[in-house]
This record gives C-alpha cells, sequence and structure tokens, in this order.
C-alpha cells in the first residue's frame, strides 16, 4: 500500500483536487498530444491512500471497487517490498568473506593433493580432499565439459574441463565422464582460434600449457597436443615471461602469485615469504594448493581445509573477497537507488573496509593482501570519502606509469570497467589533488577511445551494457548526475544475476549481482514514481489555482522545476521537502519577474512582505502585487504549519527571514541568493534549524557562476575552470569531516544537491532535459 505518511499532510491539497475540472481539462488534451507530452499526463497514476474523507478519492474516477483493488495492489507491493529488504538486509549483514560461485578448475586442483596418510604398506593413493573429487563428478554439464552454464566462454569451459578430466585420470575414478570431457575438449580446441581476447581468462596462457603438460604425463589420449590453437597460447606464455622474469617472482609480490600452478622450476622457500597471512597465494587456491604439494606447509592446509569447508566441498578462483563483495554491493544498491533503505549496513560494511585500508598501498579483492590493484583501491577511495571517512588518493600514484595508469603492474591490456571506475573515482577530488586531475584526464580520453573503437567487452566481467555505463559516465559528469536520473538508466542497465566475472575461470557474485537488487530497485523506483505523479498532479493544480502565466511562468517550467527536486529528493516520505523545493523555485520565477515586469523596487515589495497578512482579499481586487504575495504568503504559512503538524518544530519565523533575506538580495543583482534560499527553505522542511555560513556563501558564488555560464554571460576555459575548482572545493566543505564538523550531515547534503541541479541545468540540453523527464517521471521502471 502506498500511503502518504504523515511526515506530509495532503489536506491542504485534497479540497482542491475534488474540483474535476483540471482533471477532465488535462485527460482531453492527454487523449490529443499523447504519451510524450508531459505536461498534461494524469492517465495510468493509481490513487494513493490519503488522510480525506472517502469521496475526495472520487478525483481520481474510479469507483470503490477498483479503490480497493488498487489498495491491495499496493499493500501487496509493499508486502514484497519489505520481503526484498529484509532479503538484502540479511545478504549485507551475512556477507563473510564475500560469496562466489565454485570454480572447476581451483577444485580439481586441491583434488589433485594425495592423502599422505595412504600409500603406506601397499594401501592405494586416496584424495585429501574427496569432497573436491565428488563434487567434480557431480557438476558435469550435459555437454561433457564442466564450467559456467549460462554463458559459453571457450577459455572458460576448455580450462575447467581440462582441470577435470586430469581429476578423473588421476584418480582412476567415473572414466566415462572423464572420456565425456576428452570428446568436448577434442571437438571444440579450434574456437581458441577464434575467441574473443578481451574474455580470455586470468594466467590462461600460464595456466592451460601446464595443465596439458600434466595430462601427456597422465597418457590421457585423444587430445592433439600440437593442436595449431595452442600456438598463439604458447606465444603469449612467452610474452608473460618477458614481464615477469624469475627473479622478480621469487622477490617481490606480483600478480603471478595468483597463477604459481602455470610455472616450472621454482624456489618454492623462497616463494613462502610473499605467503599471505591467511596462508594463500593471493587468495588462489589453486596456486595455493600446488604450493602445498611442494612444501607442505601448515598454513597453505589451512587455507584449503577453510576454503573447502566454506564451500561444502568445492573451491571458488580466489577466496576471500571481502572487500570487493562489500564495495561492489555499496556502489550497485546506490547506483541501483536503494541504499538509503540500507544506510546502517552500509556504515557498518564500509567501516570493514576501511579498517583494513592500506593508505600506503591500496586493495585487493580481499583483505590483507600483499598485492594491490587500482580497481579496488579507487572504488575504496570513493565510497569511503563520500561517506566521510578520512582517506587520501595519494596511493594512485602507485597504479601510474608516465602519463598512463594500470590495474595490475604488468598486464598485457587496460580494462574498460576499471578505468570507468577509476573516472567516476576522480571525480570526487578535493582541490590540490592532482593525481586526480591526471587520472580524470587520462580515463576520460582512454574511455571515449573504448566508445569510439565501437567495443563492448571487458577482462574482468561480462555485463550487460558496459557501453551505455561508459556513455553515461562521460556525458555528465558525477557534478551533473542527478540521482534518480542515474538510478532510472542503470535500472536498464544492470544485469542482476546474468553478470558473470572473469578471473582465471569464470564466476558469480551473489552480493554484487543478483536479481534481488534488481527487483527491489523496480518496486521501489516505480513506488516512488507512483508518488512523484501525483504529486506533479498538486502541482498543476497549484500553477493554475496561483495564476502564474501572468507571470510568464509555463507549465513546463513548473515541470522542469518539480523534476529537479523529484530527481534529487525522491523518497516517498520526503514530499514535504520536494513540494517545497519545486514550488520555492517557480515563487523565485515569480518574484523576479514581476519586479522586471512592472519596474517594482525590491525595496517596496520587502517592505510589503514585512506586513503582509491579509489573505482574506476577493480575486476580483487582487492586483499583481497582491498576487505575488498572496502567493508567497499561502506557501510560507502553509508550510510552517505542515512541519509544526509533523514534526513538532516551527519554523514559522526561520521561514519568514531566509525569504526576506533573498528578497534583500535582490537589490544587488550579481549576488542573488538564489540557491541559499533554496537550501535554507528545503533544510527547515525537513526541521533542521541551523545552516552554515561558509556552505552557504560558497554555494551562492558556485551558482550564481553557472548562471551565468548557463546565459552565456562567461564562456571562456578560466571560467570554466573556476566554477571547477570551486566545485572542488564544495565537494570538500560537504564530504570531509575536517569541515563543519558540527553540521549535520544531510544539511551539508541537501547543499550538494541544490548545486547539482544548477550545474546540471547549466549543462545539459533541453532536448535531454525532456528525454530524462520522461524517463525519471513517465516510464516504469
Amino acid at each position: 500500500m502506498l500511503v502518504i505518511t504523515s511526515n506530509y499532510r495532503l489536506s491542504c491539497h485534497i479540497h482542491q483536487l475534488k474540483s474535476p475540472n483540471l482533471l477532465s481539462t488535462n485527460q482531453a488534451e492527454f487523449k490529443i498530444y499523447g504519451f510524450r507530452n508531459w505536461l498534461f499526463q494524469t492517465e495510468g497514476i493509481l490513487p494513493l491512500r490519503l488522510n480525506c474523507a472517502p469521496n475526495d478519492a472520487s478525483y481520481f474516477g474510479y469507483g470503490s471497487d477498483s479503490k480497493s483493488d488498487h489498495s491491495n495492489k499496493y499493500e501487496e507491493k509493499d508486502i514484497q517490498m519489505n520481503n526484498l529488504r529484509e532479503e538484502i538486509k540479511n545478504m549485507l549483514n551475512s556477507m563473510g568473506d564475500g560469496r562466489s560461485s565454485v570454480s572447476p578448475y581451483d577444485t580439481a586442483w586441491v583434488s589433485f593433493i594425495e592423502d599422505s596418510n595412504t600409500n603406506i604398506n601397499g594401501t592405494s593413493k586416496t584424495p585429501l580432499f574427496p569432497s573436491c573429487l565428488q563434487w567434480i563428478i557431480d557438476n558435469q554439464l550435459d555437454d561433457g565439459s564442466w564450467g559456467e552454464e549460462l554463458v559459453f566462454c571457450i577459455y572458460d569451459r576448455l580450462l575447467n574441463t581440462l582441470a577435470c578430466v586430469v581429476a578423473l585420470t588421476l584418480w582412476n575414478t567415473c572414466l566415462h565422464k572423464r572420456n565425456k570431457g576428452v570428446m568436448f575438449i577434442k571437438e571444440n580446441l579450434s574456437k581458441l582460434e577464434g575467441g574473443e581476447v578481451e574474455n580470455m581468462t586470468s594466467g590462461f596462457e600460464f595456466v592451460f600449457p601446464a595443465l596439458l603438460e600434466k595430462a601427456q604425463q597422465l597418457n590421457i589420449d585423444n587430445i592433439p597436443y600440437d593442436a595449431p590453437a595452442f600456438k598463439d597460447i604458447y606465444a603469449r606464455r612467452e610474452v608473460k615471461f618477458t614481464r615477469f622474469p624469475k627473479e622478480l617472482i621469487h622477490t617481490i609480490p606480483t600478480i603471478v602469485l595468483f597463477s604459481l600452478e602455470g610455472l616450472r622450476d621454482l624456489d618454492w622457500q623462497r616463494l613462502l615469504k610473499l605467503q599471505m597471512e591467511d596462508g594463500s597465494f593471493l587468495t588462489s587456491p589453486s596456486s595455493t594448493a600446488i604450493a602445498f604439494m611442494e612444501t607442505n606447509d601448515e598454513k597453505c592446509l589451512t587455507f584449503l581445509q577453510n576454503a573447502v569447508q566454506k564451500f561444502n566441498g568445492g573451491v571458488p578462483c580466489s577466496y576471500p573477497v571481502d572487500i570487493q563483495a562489500r564495495l561492489w554491493a555499496i556502489d550497485r544498491l546506490q547506483r541501483l537507488g536503494i541504499s538509503y533503505y540500507f544506510e546502517e549496513e552500509i556504515k557498518d560494511l564500509l567501516e570493514y573496509v576501511f579498517r583494513y585500508w592500506d593508505k600506503e598501498n591500496g586493495f585487493f579483492s580481499a583483505r590483507n593482501s600483499n598485492i594491490c590493484e587500482v580497481d579496488t583501491t579507487c572504488m575504496a577511495i570513493r565510497l569511503l570519502r563520500l561517506q566521510g571517512f578520512d582517506v587520501t588518493p595519494d596511493v594512485l600514484n602507485k597504479f601510474k606509469d608516465g602519463d598512463e595508469f594500470f590495474c595490475l603492474r604488468g598486464e598485457s591490456n587496460k580494462s574498460a570497467t576499471v578505468m570507468f571506475n577509476l573516472h567516476r573515482c576522480s571525480q570526487a577530488l578535493f582541490p590540490g589533488e592532482m593525481i586526480l586531475e591526471e587520472a580524470k584526464n587520462f580515463t576520460y580520453n582512454f574511455l571515449h577511445q573504448y566508445l569510439a573503437n565501437n567495443q563492448s567487452k571487458d577482462k574482468w566481467v561480462i555485463a550487460k551494457d558496459i557501453p551505455g555505463e561508459i556513455q553515461y559516465a562521460l556525458e555528465f559528469q558525477w557534478y551533473a548526475s542527478l540521482p534518480r536520473v542515474e538510478s532510472r538508466l542503470y535500472i536498464d542497465q544492470y544485469g542482476g544475476a546474468n553478470e558473470i566475472w572473469i578471473g582465471k575461470t569464470l564466476y558469480r557474485m551473489p552480493d554484487v549481482s543478483n536479481n534481488v537488487y534488481l527487483e527491489a530497485a523496480k518496486l521501489d523506483y516505480n513506488r516512488c514514481q507512483s508518488q512523484h505523479r501525483f504529486e506533479w498532479l498538486i502541482m498543476q493544480e497549484w500553477f493554475e489555482k496561483c495564476n502564474f502565466q501572468q507571470f510568464g511562468i509555463s507549465k513546463k517550467e513548473v515541470l522542469v522545476s518539480y523534476f529537479l527536486a523529484a530527481s534529487s529528493i525522491f523518497a516517498v516520505e520526503k514530499s514535504r521537502q520536494r513540494l517545497a523545493w519545486a514550488k520555492s523555485c517557480i515563487l523565485c520565477k515569480m518574484i523576479t519577474s514581476y519586479i522586471n515586469q512592472e519596474a517594482t523596487t525590491w525595496n517596496s515589495l520587502l517592505m510589503e512582505f514585512n506586513k503582509y497578512s491579509d489573505m482574506s482579499r476577493k480575486k476580483s481586487n487582487e492586483t499583481k502585487e497582491i498576487m505575488v504575495l498572496n502567493n508567497l504568503y499561502q506557501f510560507l504559512h502553509q508550510l510552517g504549519k505542515e512541519t509544526y503538524q509533523d514534526l513538532g518544530i516551527d519554523i514559522h519565523h526561520q521561514l519568514h527571514n531566509v525569504w526576506e533575506e533573498w528578497l534583500m538580495s535582490l537589490n544587488n543583482p550579481t549576488c542573488q541568493e538564489e540557491a541559499e534560499l533554496l537550501v535554507h527553505t528545503i533544510n527547515l522542511a525537513a526541521g533542521h534549524m541551523t545552516h552554515d555560513e561558509i556552505l552557504s556563501k560558497h554555494t551562492n558564488k558556485v551558482c550564481h557562476m553557472l548562471n551565468e555560464f548557463q546565459n552565456g554571460q562567461i564562456s571562456n576555459s578560466s571560467k570554466a575552470r573556476d566554477i571547477e575548482l570551486y566545485m572542488q572545493a564544495l565537494v570538500k566543505l560537504v564530504f570531509s569531516n575536517t569541515s563543519s564538523n558540527n553540521i549535520n550531515q544531510d544539511i551539508k547534503q541537501t547543499f550538494f544537491a541544490v548545486v547539482k541541479t544548477f550545474y546540471y541545468t547549466a549543462h545539459v540540453s533541453e532536448e535531454t532535459i525532456n528525454h530524462h523527464i520522461s524517463k525519471v517521471l513517465f516510464q516504469k521502471a
């Protein structure tokens, strides 16, 4: 059941909606102009439960049976949403080491380990981890292969299948399954020649040739070991060896630690010094398995035992993935627009991440790693910073070589999604952070070239619409990205459970990619949209009642104002703040238009405002000045009344003062304080009585510059650079805990939300705004 909560009483509007005049007019115009005419769109808006008399609902044209049906529908959706929220909370609270799917390849390597307590006095050999062997037996696909079932990647299928074939041969069991796997390999080897390099699994050029050698040693027949398709793999291996000389591999942690099973002639005692705290070699079960077979190291064994127990007999390609799972889950929830339901859980997840933050080296996918990469590092910097954690981006210098940035040293090709995440991180910069400036320039050019080349693949993930995500990020930098616009588009781009991750094998990360997030996002979006469309009816009625046409204000301007407010403050229960924002924008336009049209001095209007209290004048006696004052007074009076009724806080005096200050600012056209007025009005509507003078001055300055930019009064690059620097300073004021410590974060966030709408309208074309209005307000998810 979608409810207008007690946080915002709409009783003041209900009497207006009893009259069918506006609705019938709008419906008639809707039939003429069709779906694309947003100014008159009312069709499809379902009735909401209101604190009003039953006959008020007749405005919607539904009989009592229909009303009951729709009420039941909303109740069902609310129950469904609540269940999804609880499911997601449970997922976030039980994330532990991070969840990922079992890797047949790594499971096979662990199954290779022989139990040293067998083969004594002539007894037969047995595996140390029989559950791994049983997992292989139980999980062969119908075509004879092992691997990701729903997405066919030749590198994944061949590597997994060859490893499982070797395991079954080694332990001389289920030979019919072994033979079926061999047949799959023989029939599909040629596909390596046409395989997409972007989807080549990590370390394939190391580990696949090593498995072939192992298969030859076991005399597995019918595999064409001299197949032409292998030549390119061997060539790539030799190139990789030149990047990672053996002395380097033994001296410092490198990404090669993830694939030690693919190397030969190693000094294992030296390599043990590069072992991680948990006993693994860079979180890889297969790499750790070969290390244990060569050294009998107890820490290796403990790691493998933990992994096998955690995954009920099998092992993943990487364990743990606790840092990656937490960061990417938060990112997905934020971009889908449902993170506001999980603020406490997200706080706990980020505190966990920050506990392991290494400001000198950065992050890997797991805690306490001895090697780091830029993808997880930049994701951590951005998410931690925007939640007020004290992190510096200086560590990104470790991932810079000349003018270029890389994910892992020695990589052969760059990942689009890594550069995309680095680009997003680079925009959350504070003044003077040159490393983020450099990252922004490099990634912007890289991603533009990626799109220009019509590329769509990535080396780390198979996702639904990588080009679409990149296109949005390039067209709408963070300052201009309105939350509800991003969410509406990302709901279409997010693949849910169909997203596949690429490691040594293909794998899934249900903490990050699942249909529960997607279903919850769609339900919540449509729920909020129903509320927004109802409020748009209120705005239209208010527009007609206040005669804004006489001040040159069109219904389209009202729609844009409401869209900006609803795209920034979208939660159903924040209706009061949202409508206060949208109406304040229109009232400001009305007042400035009146002053310009009538050549009235701001001082005269201010004097009348301070003594005006008579709302009983008849419409026939109204002058334009009375209309202005009446509209403004009714708005302030009603907003103050509703806030007091809902929150028990009297804001009348403060509300009058902030509008009086704005009217006074009209005396100086170069220093009008509309942005500050909007912020204070919104915050007062939320019951926040304090504000920040530094933020207010900064907000006014940058919004004034943005208005000049939009109106073509400034256009040279130096002025645009000034706007950029002011935005950077604003980001620091809002998100750094070192400034404005005593100010509620919600108050600071309102400053930033308002400024973003100024930046958006200054940089986005009318055509694009129209598209966003249609998408955000009138197209269901």
